[in-house]
């Protein structure tokens, strides 16, 4: 009998994968980590039930998350990650001149899952010398560090449990204070098909503390409906004010394989449907 794994998105809705071998199944203190073979999208990080990120599609999500704001900012030094366990974002994040990037994970089972299982997300990132890896309540470490950034990068999961407050006001108020005058901050804000209550949520609580709030969409196959948002909140800089001739310059030699300067445009160009959701 063959195995599938069901991810569901919306109410009725889910998108199937078959199983062709389980590489890892464990329970950790915060939730239920598996890794899994499939004969499309390869080895998959599942987290709860959900599809995290997949060895053929991972550059797609990863790729859009951290160049945008990282282009944005003129000189981003020093970088701040809330999540990604599977070291996919710190990967791409490192193909900047950046000096420093703290990378807070509450999870050191999900890290491990990925080094272990699916080591060609990350590469050799954690090994950076750059790289600070703290495994801790990323919202506790937001609240209380003396340290300043240039860009924060949230890549949490989608808001149940312990991950509710990561796409609250209070946490994005606070994310503001570690942010220099030039700071900007990205987060995942979910599927525009059957989240688009979160989106609004993020837009209104990012409103509230940021005077730039700009929401991109794109294609990440793995997932439940394929697009998806983030949504990049501003002291004073916008994303939309970067060409695509100064996107391709600024990524010229990182071997990128989905973000492009025209692609850049196209993401901040939301059609009818999503500009809807973003004008609510």
């Amino acid at each position: 009998m063959t195995d599938w794994l069901w991810d569901h998105g919306g109410e009725g809705f889910a998108q199937a994968y078959r199983v062709d071998e389980v590489l890892l199944d464990l329970q950790s203190p915060y939730q239920r980590i598996r890794v899994i073979r499939t004969p499309l999208f390869g080895r998959m990080l599942i987290l709860d039930d959900a599809v995290q990120t997949s060895e053929a599609d991972e550059f797609c999500y990863h790729e859009m998350l951290a160049h945008p704001p990282l282009l944005t900012h003129p000189h981003p030094r020093r970088v701040l990650i809330i999540g990604g366990g599977d070291g996919g974002l710190l990967e791409e994040v490192l193909k900047h001149p950046v000096e420093r990037v703290v990378m807070v994970e509450i999870d050191r089972m999900v890290v491990d899952a990925t080094l272990r299982h699916i080591p060609e997300i990350p590469g050799s990132a954690f090994d950076d010398p750059r790289v600070e890896l703290r495994i801790e309540d990323g919202l506790a470490y937001v609240r209380n560090t003396p340290e300043r950034f240039d860009v924060a990068l949230v890549d949490s999961t989608d808001p149940q449990g312990p991950s509710v407050p990561l796409f609250g006001e209070p946490f994005y108020g606070d994310l503001h204070r570690v942010l220099g005058e030039d700071g900007i901050l990205a987060v995942q804000s979910g599927s525009p098909l059957y989240q688009a209550e979160l989106i609004t949520q993020v837009r209104r609580n990012l409103r509230q503390h940021f005077r730039v709030v700009r929401t991109l969409l794109t294609y990440v196959p793995s997932y439940p409906g394929v697009l998806w948002t983030f949504t990049l909140a501003s002291k004073r800089l916008d994303p939309a004010e970067l060409s695509s001739d100064e996107v391709d310059r600024r990524v010229a030699g990182f071997g990128l394989r989905y973000y492009t300067g025209t692609q850049h445009r196209a993401a901040l160009n939301p059609p009818p449907f999503l500009k809807q959701v973003l004008e609510s």
